[in-house]
């Protein structure tokens, strides 16, 4: 006779290798096959063109939110009982991006880095320029960052470097190099400060990011004898007293 403890110490055997069984079966079997009994898990995450498994695969396609993210590849795995770790990376002609998880859990994302680049094709359209053609790219280098689905980001740390900054047209001249370096004041409040090593232009001022929010106070002013980014730069933001533009900027995220 089995004493009740017997019993359940049987049981429990059995739905820990029953869980393992459904573990490996998951992470083995293609991913197309049961995505459409799981997509409603992933919201706001959609997928199409699928291959792979849900541990290691790739999409042809990624949106969030509806909105288009290139293509997609990760590689995930049980990080806690409520969360995932891995690595997903997303890229289209004009970014490549690749996220370091250290836990993705459905109340919190945070990541150990943020690696990649950004054409400034993606950056341009926000600029408002009307006139002239810059090109360059920006790179990220990113860490521990962390994002709050309530609040926002929460934490960050590193730099946004924007290199091969070129004017094209009307002439063509060397810009240099603006950087954006992060670091997290108190919980919640994560402070960016804009620096510039140039011969064209001086770039500085700040964003701010709190929970929800953002403010961006930056100022563009050409250096003596850089007409031509004055033109460049007549739709973006407002005038500035003593030459150059300023935007001062906030919103919701």
């Amino acid at each position: 006779m089995f004493s009740t403890t017997d019993r359940l110490g049987k049981l429990f055997k059995f739905l820990l290798v029953l869980l393992l069984l459904a573990i490996i079966a998951v992470a083995a079997t293609p991913l197309n096959w049961y995505y459409d009994h799981v997509k409603q898990y992933l919201q706001p995450v959609g997928l199409n063109d699928i291959s792979g498994s849900a541990v290691k695969g790739s999409a042809g396609s990624m949106t969030y939110m509806s909105s288009p993210l290139g293509q997609a590849e990760w590689f995930l795995y049980p990080k806690t009982f409520r969360g995932l770790g891995g690595k997903v990376r997303v890229y289209q002609p004009n970014y490549d991006l690749t996220l370091d998880i250290r836990e993705l859990t459905q109340e919190q994302h945070e990541f150990k880095q943020v690696l990649g680049f950004i054409d400034w094709q993606l950056i341009k359209p926000f600029m408002q320029m009307r006139y002239g053609q810059l090109t360059g790219y920006a790179q990220l280098n990113l860490q521990d960052v962390v994002y709050k689905k309530n609040a926002g980001i929460e934490r960050m740390s590193g730099s946004i470097t924007l290199q091969d900054f070129k004017m094209l047209t009307p002439n063509q001249k060397d810009l240099g190099q603006v950087t954006l370096k992060f670091e997290t004041e108190a919980n919640g409040v994560v402070v960016g400060v804009f620096s510039s090593q140039s011969n064209a232009i001086n770039v500085s001022g700040n964003l701010v990011l709190q929970p929800g929010r953002w403010q961006l106070n930056l100022d563009l002013i050409p250096k003596a004898g850089h007409f031509e980014l004055d033109a460049i730069l007549n739709g973006v933001g407002d005038a500035r007293r003593g030459g150059g533009r300023r935007l001062n900027l906030a919103g919701f995220y």
